[in-house]
């Protein structure tokens, strides 16, 4: 497709916690890790909403990235690394290991580069910072960076998300896994990322779930956006504690 004349914009939907949405100029509508809860972890106060997509990505298999059973019926799922495309997206599955004691066990994690209308996705999932020289190489150039980050230093210490930002050199970074009030109580024992935020220099809050997104939006130096969940999320059916 040209993409002089797309049919709709790129657009990117925020979920929760580490879910998002691509819809592509094209119509193609890719979903990352969408969340769940099981007996022993109760992290979310809903289930995860009824999300209409072609594609689900899971990065690994925990509960919180891997409910692959709120898939459309008809949706295909990639839980791997490789090269894949379909449609009007590229899409490199990067394997490393998960951050912390997980990836010290050798639980594996995929990170997801995207590809579409000119711009360069990267999900990092659960993955950890200190990723390897060969790893950069085959993420090479990121645009934009979903990166872990909440004031429990849960998964990655500021330090550590700090390098990652300055390794990848991201335009736009996306913070996610973080407490989000209404959606995940108080006894998950994440919180959200203000304090990190307030450590971050160009912070750009946004004012709803969905940015439309196109080269030209790319900003001259790093930006963090904070987006809020959609409203889906916090109107879907409560799940079972």
């Amino acid at each position: 497709m040209s993409r002089s004349s797309p049919s709709q914009p790129l657009t990117l939907t925020y979920y929760g916690h580490c879910a998002f949405l691509w819809r592509t100029t094209g119509g193609l509508r890719v979903l990352a890790d969408p969340y769940r809860n099981k007996a022993e972890r109760y992290w979310f106060n809903r289930l995860f909403p009824t999300v209409e997509c072609d594609l689900g990505l899971i990065t690994h298999a925990h509960f919180d990235h891997d409910a692959a059973d709120r898939l459309p019926e008809g949706a295909s799922l990639l839980r791997m690394p490789g090269q894949f495309r379909q449609q009007d997206m590229s899409i490199q599955g990067i394997r490393d290991f998960h951050s912390g004691a997980s990836g010290l066990r050798g639980m594996a994690n995929v990170m997801f580069l995207l590809e579409t209308e000119g711009l360069r996705f990267l999900h990092i999932g659960d993955n950890r910072a200190d990723w390897p020289e060969a790893v950069s190489e085959a993420v090479g150039r990121v645009d934009v960076l979903m990166v872990t980050v909440d004031d429990t230093c849960h998964l990655l210490s500021y330090e550590e998300v700090g390098a990652l930002i300055a390794r990848v050199d991201a335009r736009i970074v996306i913070p996610m896994h973080y407490q989000v009030p209404g959606l995940m109580p108080d006894s998950c024992g994440l919180k959200p990322p203000e304090g990190w935020l307030a450590t971050q220099p160009n912070v750009r809050r946004l004012e709803g779930h969905q940015v439309a997104l196109s080269p030209g939006d790319l900003p001259a130096s790093t930006e963090v956006s904070a987006f809020q969940p959609s409203p889906d999320s916090l109107s879907a059916p409560e799940a079972a504690p």
